[in-house]
C-alpha cells in the first residue's frame, strides 16, 4: 500500500473521531443542559406533550446520579401534567 492511501485511511479515522466527538459536544451543551432547562420551564397541562419524553441523546452523557435526579424530575412533571389533564385545566 502507497504511502498516500495510508494517510488517506488515517485522516478518515481522525475525521470520523472529530464527528463523534462533534456530536458529544453537541448532546451535552444542547440535551443535556439547554433543551432540559426549556422542558423544565414551565408545567404543561398535557401528559402526552413532546417535552415530557424521555431524551435519549442528553441520558448518554449522564452520569448515574444525573440520571436518577432526571427520572425523578421527569416523573414529577408527567404526575403533574397528568393530574391537571384529569382536572380538565
Amino acid at each position: 500500500m502507497r504511502w498516500y492511501k495510508k494517510t488517506h485511511i488515517v485522516l478518515y479515522v481522525w475525521l470520523l473521531d472529530v464527528e463523534s466527538l462533534l456530536g458529544k459536544i453537541k448532546r451535552w451543551i444542547w440535551n443535556k443542559h439547554i433543551l432540559l432547562w426549556w422542558r423544565r420551564l414551565w408545567l404543561r397541562n398535557d401528559e402526552f406533550h413532546p417535552s415530557l419524553n424521555m431524551d435519549g441523546a442528553a441520558l448518554l452523557e449522564m452520569d448515574d446520579q444525573e440520571r436518577e435526579k432526571y427520572f425523578a424530575d421527569l416523573h414529577r412533571r408527567i404526575e403533574i401534567a397528568h393530574q391537571r389533564n384529569s382536572a380538565g385545566c
